[in-house]
């Protein structure tokens, strides 16, 4: 009898992953990640960042994006430091490729913690209006567009983080 139970339950759950998906589009999407989006007030002064790679681009656009890219974090106050002192680490693919009207150009940039286990996955892609090769539309213009949003996404990612202080040192209130 016991034995006749657990075959019933067996097939019950074999059968559960035989049902049709009749998820509506809207749905689907609720349970897409949200947006990464930067805490106001915090400092990142903490969260140092080191750009130890840039992987996949022509060296002259992986120079433009990689000398774009730190000016960027720059300016969004993420501190720069050299790999052996920073907690972070990341590591930029960049990928052109031929698309109707132009090219897509996309980054992805891995982040690593201090003992190089991977703690986020950011990317994003543009497309570029033109004929020619793929990398020749990723233009000056392109690639500091590009770094910009690397620079927006990393920052948002640092603010999130535990390196994270409020400015000015005060204590971190999330009461509404």
């Amino acid at each position: 009898m016991r034995a006749c139970g657990l075959f019933i339950a067996g097939l019950a759950l074999g059968l559960a992953g035989c049902q049709p998906a009749s998820v509506a589009p809207e749905e689907a999407t609720a349970l897409a990640p949200a947006p990464l989006v930067k805490r106001e007030g915090v400092s990142l002064a903490d969260a140092t960042l080191a750009v130890v790679s840039l992987d996949g681009a022509p060296q002259a656009a992986a120079d433009d994006f990689r000398q774009a890219l730190l000016r960027q974090l720059g300016a969004r106050e993420v501190a720069s430091a050299d790999a052996k002192r920073a907690r972070y680490l990341v590591r930029v693919y960049l990928a052109a490729s031929a698309a109707e009207g132009g090219a897509n150009l996309e980054y992805v940039a891995d982040v690593f913690d201090i003992s190089r286990a991977r703690v986020g996955r950011l990317g994003d892609g543009m497309g570029l209006k033109g004929t020619g090769d793929a990398w020749s539309l990723a233009s000056t213009e392109a690639l500091d567009a590009a770094a910009a949003k690397c620079a927006d996404d990393l920052a948002a990612f640092l603010s999130n983080r535990p390196e994270a202080r409020p400015a000015g040192g005060g204590a971190m209130s999330y009461a509404n």
